[in-house]
């Protein structure tokens, strides 16, 4: 009925709610008890979808208009639903994955520009294989035989024809993706089997510079020119060569870091009410925030299943991921060791089978040195690829290198949030077939890189310090928002208590005092907890457990 609320701010969300006919509005109360307007909700609209996959509290209330129908999902039936029919489960992945335009895409992430080189890129290299058809087909004029003509046309369209092709795959297979969060370059050369993929934070971004050639006149015709970004390390900047619209794409970054810059606003607003809806509910803070999990003092350990003896990604319990090199670093070292101690037991085989008694005991003890040195080298590789390995963890990356009987211990740890650039790179064809590359990660004031040599699935390793760094910037996000909690939460009960020892002390309820009527002006307060952008800490402070009692 009009004036009925179909759902209250505060109360647990189960499931989808969408009006099938009338009209609603969805507004939000603040703790004074005043009503804000938010949205008109007509027939057809969808509310509350992500509580179909997690729980969730509506932060609004939506009451009916006029009379309407809404059709309510609650979660346990949409899962019933889905394991009922598998078909509907696939398909929303699918629906899922075909919403993203690239491979690690991040659910907030909004893609502003996908674009490649400009298109005479590709002419520049596509003029001469197309000379070379026009002169075959005058040369296939001139020839007197039908059977030569026929020859010489046929080699025109396929050999000019397959380089035209390659050109065109090689320029195609450029790209350069620009998102409200970061820069993705990728260069990949077909001949070669390389793949260079470079990934920049656009709060890594110091400085974007573009030039248009000044002897080229085809620049100034054509409008392409070459980008530069500039990072706060000089191992971070990117040369983009042949952009079309250079100086559009530097407006766009320019803009984009505005636009950021609102959108980060608009979250942390968004956050900031949702904190004050969780303490006006009575509900403690985040535990992942405030001492960290119950575990965390424990020694990690391998989960099942990761922890193989030739395993080269290894998952910790505490959600470290260990990466070794690739199994094939492994396997070229260890092949002659291998290959040494299968020749001497052969020849220990041989030595009582085939060799005559004069010759028996020489094999024999040749065979047992073979096998002694081989076991040995066999140990120094393998103990020497087993323990260089790289450790990614929430907050920082560790690079482990380590030989046999102490003869090189390093130990090399950045921290996370230094990080400037991330690269993956591959190049030949066994690292192609393979899978395996390197990983540069470019820090802020450093004059080299950081590599993880020769690591198996280094788009992957790349994706996950991207993932990384994304969590370090929400884990950042939600403690600010939940420090202004507690500062607001601790001013509204200030200003409850005021205003209630007002009431009591006025002698008559019909006219309450004129600073009972609204809230208190604040007053700088004294911080319970560190900032948040203290360049101190490696991590957002913990809330302390007595914030989550009161």
């Amino acid at each position: 009925a009009a004036g009925e609320d179909i759902f209250v701010q505060g109360q647990p969300a189960d499931g989808l709610v969408m009006l099938l006919a009338g009209q609603a509005l969805l507004f939000q109360t603040d703790p004074a008890g005043g009503q804000q307007p938010l949205e008109a909700i007509a027939a057809g609209q969808p509310l509350n979808q992500d509580a179909l996959f997690a729980a969730a509290r509506h932060s609004a209330t939506l009451r009916a208009t006029q009379p309407s129908r809404a059709v309510h999902l609650r979660r346990a039936q949409f899962a019933a639903l889905l394991a009922e029919r598998p078909v509907l489960q696939r398909g929303l992945q699918r629906a899922a994955q075909s919403s993203r335009r690239f491979a690690g895409q991040r659910d907030d992430e909004e893609i502003l520009l996908d674009v490649r080189r400009h298109w005479w890129a590709f002419l520049q290299t596509a003029w001469l294989p197309f000379l070379l058809m026009m002169a075959m087909f005058a040369a296939a004029v001139l020839i007197e035989s039908a059977l030569g003509t026929l020859l010489v046309i046929l080699l025109a369209i396929l050999l000019p024809g397959i380089a035209l092709i390659y050109f065109y795959l090689e320029w195609r297979n450029d790209a350069v993706i620009v998102s409200d969060q970061r820069i993705i370059c990728t260069n990949r050369v077909l001949l070669s089997f390389s793949r260079q993929i470079t990934e920049i934070g656009l709060d890594s971004v110091h400085e974007i510079n573009f030039e248009i050639p000044p002897y080229d006149p085809f620049a100034r015709l054509f409008r392409y020119g070459t980008v530069e970004i500039k990072t706060a390390g000089s191992q971070g900047n990117i040369t983009l060569e042949l952009m079309p619209n250079p100086q559009q794409f530097q407006k766009l970054i320019i803009e984009d870091r505005q636009y950021i810059e609102e959108r980060q606003a608009q979250r942390h607003h968004a956050r900031v009410r949702s904190e004050l809806t969780r303490w006006m509910a009575g509900e403690a803070v985040d535990a992942d925030l405030a001492d960290g999990p119950a575990d965390a003092d424990s020694p990690p350990q391998a989960r099942r299943g990761t922890n193989g003896y030739l395993s080269t990604r290894i998952e910790m319990s505490n959600g470290d991921i260990v990466y070794r090199k690739h199994i094939s670093v492994w396997a070229r070292h260890t092949f002659i060791p291998i290959g040494m101690m299968l020749g001497a037991l052969l020849l220990l085989v041989l030595t009582f089978t085939l060799l005559s008694a004069d010759l028996q005991m020489a094999a024999f003890a040749g065979g047992l040195v073979l096998l002694l040195i081989g076991a040995v080298a066999y140990y120094y590789f393998d103990w020497d690829w087993r323990n260089d390995y790289y450790i990614i963890s929430d907050d920082t990356i560790t690079l482990i290198h380590k030989r046999p009987l102490f003869l090189q211990n390093l130990r090399d740890q950045i921290l996370v949030q230094r990080i400037d650039n991330v690269e993956s790179s591959s190049t030949g064809l066994f690292a192609a077939l393979f899978k395996y590359g390197d990983v540069r990660i470019s820090l802020v004031g450093a004059d080299e890189h950081k590599v993880f040599h020769r690591v198996s699935r280094p788009r992957e390793i790349q994706q996950e310090i991207s993932r990384r760094l994304h969590a370090i910037d929400e884990r950042r996000s939600r403690y600010e928002a939940q420090h202004q909690r507690q500062i607001l939460g601790e001013y509204l009960a200030a200003w409850g208590e005021q205003t209630g020892n007002a009431s009591a002390a006025a002698p008559s309820p019909a006219a309450p005092p004129a600073a009972a009527s609204s809230p208190p002006p604040v007053q700088p307060a004294v911080p319970l907890l560190r900032a948040a952008s203290n360049p101190d800490r490696n991590r957002p402070p913990r809330v302390p457990r007595k914030i989550q009692r009161a």
